[in-house]
């Protein structure tokens, strides 16, 4: 377990891949995630990366200023629908992007983003629903219709 927000930091920027796993894998207490995010919010990308990062931390930071940590915001599978909802409308396409490549996106995000300004955003959501439904039909389910966006 991490125990504080420097341990965070240290382990982040060690090149050893033991620090490295630790980072990446380590849970915190919630104190030391808010911290992190507060006094440290250069971290931000990185706190989105630990896979035990709590889901009121990644909705705190799926707001945050910078493109790159909202991309790893929206590449966490773990996100709930309403910070998915909040992502499928960031004004940054790459972002709306990474999200409709996440394979937790729920139906109703692919249908939101099935319908973006960008067409490669587009593309990606078409490309999902249809991978959704060839692995219903792989797993003899009858295939659901996407759900509309509203």
């Amino acid at each position: 377990m991490i125990s504080t927000a420097q341990e965070f930091l240290a382990l982040m920027r060690s090149e050893d891949p033991a620090d490295y796993h630790r980072f990446r894998h380590d849970s915190a207490p919630i104190e030391v995630w808010r911290e992190l995010i507060t006094k440290y919010s250069l971290a931000n990308e990185w706190v989105a990366r630990n896979k035990t990062s709590p889901v009121e931390i990644l909705r705190d930071i799926a707001g945050d200023s910078r493109v790159v940590v909202r991309s790893e915001v929206a590449m966490t599978r773990r996100i709930t629908e309403d910070i998915q909802e909040r992502l499928a409308r960031d004004p940054d396409a790459s972002v709306r992007n990474t999200l409709a490549n996440n394979s937790k996106a729920t139906d109703r995000i692919l249908a939101i983003l099935s319908e973006d300004s960008e067409s490669f955003v587009r593309e990606t959501a078409h490309r999902r629903i249809k991978e959704r439904l060839a692995e219903q039909v792989a797993d003899g389910k009858t295939p659901e219709a996407p759900q509309s966006p509203n």
